[in-house]
């Protein structure tokens, strides 16, 4: 064979390196337009980042102005704030933004931080937004003139009630909230508050009607003494008002409301209640009648029904005092949805966003103005092409993922 011949075929045999490129398959323009949406998409979340930063850094202003914790005190507040924010499923500048609401109020920084928490906690026990349960929480606490300690305790009870009777926890909460001030005015305990609220919803099912039935109760009940403390000398006739409401109800039941023999100290509201509910069926209708109206006035036939069912507010009695760890058991439930994986995201989202503004990377992000490119030449010349860049697209891709927009 010739060998110009031979050296042809054996050429036209061995694919060249152009021949090699026209091999490879071609990007269709939709395989372009996501890679381009891709960049955009990150470009777009880098965005954010001076946004979730600014929300952080204006939670930390107002807590600074509210409290009078040191530089240092509110910079380990700010660690532990992003711990609590991820264990509950919070932003970070949602609970640190509640916490300088309990600051403005008086409380010192780290009983401000557990009411803060508490209110994230009762959110998802009641299902309500932070702030609505934020708002929730004082008016309650306020009106039982609750302590910070306590407040975890209320939770556990609100919890186990709505679970073992069947109640939504934040209706009962509603309740307590409305008659608080009754109740504190009634000296009754935390305990036997959240019990005549939650028996009395289980058997009215109408948190409104409940806050109104114990405001007449003890307004009727305790008025007189109330009176008699506050008028001085003039204590005659509101005195004998208050022995004939004793002297009613001892004569019909063989109760005594009060709590000694003087007639000077009455006992509390749920005492009185179930005192008077364990001989009601014995009454007749016209006694009930005449003792409805001396006890409860215009709310008689709510009391009636809560009298002839008084068995609910002793099971409801039995169930909260044994509450304890109920609102961690209602958290690690919320914890199995997915609203506190989007959350927890966020708070990673925040915390890295404010991580960038303390090491002064923020600000070289903030202006978009120059261009696309220098942006990520900026990022790039900072972080490196890997490494650190990844991790940022692996945040940013998450936060796309969590609509964090």
């Amino acid at each position: 064979m010739d060998d110009s011949l031979m050296e042809s075929q054996i050429n036209s045999e061995i694919p060249t390196s152009k021949t090699s490129e026209s091999n490879k398959p071609k990007k269709s323009f939709s395989d372009w337009l996501s890679e381009f949406s891709d960049i955009i998409g990150f470009l777009e979340y880098l965005k954010i980042i001076p946004e979730e930063a600014v929300k952080v850094d204006a939670a930390m202003t107002q807590l600074s102005q509210s409290s009078d914790a040191s530089a240092s005190e509110l910079s380990a507040y700010f660690e532990q704030a992003a711990n609590s924010a991820q264990k509950y499923g919070i932003s970070i500048s949602d609970l640190i933004g509640i916490t300088a609401k309990w600051s403005r109020m008086g409380y010192g920084l780290p009983d401000a931080n557990a009411l803060a928490e508490a209110a994230a906690l009762y959110s998802h026990i009641t299902g309500m937004d932070i702030s609505a349960s934020n708002e929730a929480l004082v008016s309650t606490v306020q009106g039982l003139r609750l302590e910070a300690g306590e407040v975890r305790q209320l939770l556990d009870m609100l919890s186990k009630a709505g679970n073992d009777l069947s109640l939504d926890p934040a209706g009962i909460g509603k309740a307590l909230q409305e008659s608080a001030g009754s109740f504190r005015a009634s000296d009754t305990g935390l305990t036997e508050a959240v019990a005549l609220t939650a028996g009395a919803d289980s058997i009215l099912q109408d948190p409104s009607a409940v806050a109104d039935l114990w405001n007449a109760v003890e307004a009727h009940i305790y008025g007189a003494r109330q009176e008699l403390e506050a008028a001085g000398t003039e204590t005659g006739e509101m005195l004998g008002s208050t022995a004939q409401l004793r002297d009613l109800v001892q004569e019909l039941t063989g109760f005594d409301i009060m709590a000694g023999s003087d007639g000077t100290q009455l006992k509390d509201l749920y005492s009185i209640i179930v005192g008077i509910g364990k001989e009601w069926q014995d009454l007749s209708a016209s006694e009930q009648g005449g003792l409805l109206d001396a006890l409860a006035g215009s709310q008689e036939d709510a009391l009636g029904s809560v009298l002839d069912n008084v068995s609910m507010i002793q099971n409801a009695y039995e169930s909260v005092e044994k509450s304890s760890g109920s609102a961690l058991k209602a958290q690690e439930k919320y914890e199995q949805g997915i609203q506190y994986s989007l959350s927890r995201l966020l708070a990673s989202f925040q915390e890295f966003a404010d991580t960038l503004a303390g090491d002064g990377l923020l600000k070289g992000i903030v202006d978009f103005g120059n261009g696309t490119v220098n942006v990520l030449d900026f990022v790039t010349d900072k972080l490196g092409a890997l490494g650190t860049l990844g991790t940022i697209g692996g945040a940013v891709a998450g936060a796309k993922g969590a609509g964090l927009t």
